[in-house]
């Protein structure tokens, strides 16, 4: 997709968050990894202390579930569920504002995306930052096998690199997503397509709002953890609870795996 891109290579303290599981157990304890859980895993802390049950997704590591998708499809349906995003990539394009126009025009029809808005094609969302940066984040299977981006006599003025190492991503999905966001002190109530900031933390990349009931969250790698965090504090009250990729599967809230 991107003609310089290279490839990404790559239970105990949050019992409460878990669905159908009543336990009088701390919210903080020590985290007592299993044999999923190895230092290299991408999965963040939170998730791996929640019992995450990994496997890998075309090539990929990702939380398929925590103990109970039909619960996980429950919370998601009726309040609100967390869900990791280790199954998506992220690339990101840099280029003269005239030049993003062009090339998302080409790539998605006209008129180009504005800045602060997205756009999604099959499996992944085009994302514009700003006029000069773009943000393309799918399957890891979509972008590595998608088109090239721009014409060919434009590829010496466009920058485009994987990122996916450097940044995470977290879904919200269900009938209270607005009202968790606005709990976290995030933008709860973005339009669908557009994208928010938080101008108090910089980690925070962009929220864009996929659908009325679906938010992801993109933030730097480093700050995954408080994120998750500051989210699982904001919806605790609202019955969140941990999601795992079975269930956004059947959801339809993940596109299908490449086969």
């Amino acid at each position: 997709m991107c003609a310089n891109a290279a490839p990404r290579s790559g239970r105990g303290p949050y019992d409460r968050f878990r669905p159908h599981r009543v336990t009088d157990r701390p919210l903080y304890t020590d985290v007592h990894p299993s044999s999923h859980q190895t230092v290299a895993s991408p999965i963040p802390a939170p998730c791996l202390a929640a019992g995450a049950i990994l496997h890998d997704r075309d090539g990929h590591t990702v939380a398929v579930h925590y103990g109970s998708t039909p619960g996980e499809i429950s919370v998601c349906m009726k309040s609100v569920g967390l869900a990791d995003r280790s199954d998506l990539g992220t690339l990101e394009l840099r280029a003269s504002a005239s030049l993003m126009d062009r090339v998302l025009a080409g790539r998605l029809g006209d008129p180009a995306i504005a800045a602060g808005t997205a756009r999604r094609l099959r499996h992944v969302w085009y994302l514009r930052l700003d006029a000069r940066r773009t943000l393309l984040v799918g399957t890891h299977a979509s972008l590595a096998s998608g088109p090239l981006i721009g014409k060919p006599s434009e590829q010496a003025e466009l920058v485009c690199k994987d990122i996916g190492s450097s940044v995470a991503m977290i879904s919200v999905i269900g009938p209270r997503t607005g009202r968790l966001m606005g709990a976290a002190q995030l933008p709860d109530s973005l339009a669908i397509g557009a994208i928010g900031r938080d101008p108090s933390d910089a980690s925070v990349l962009a929220i864009l709002r996929e659908s009325q009931r679906r938010i992801l969250v993109i933030v730097r790698a480093e700050a995954v953890d408080a994120m998750w965090q500051r989210l699982l504090v904001a919806g605790e009250p609202l019955g969140a609870a941990f999601v795992g990729h079975d269930a956004l599967m059947l959801l339809g809230a993940a596109p299908p795996e490449s086969s």
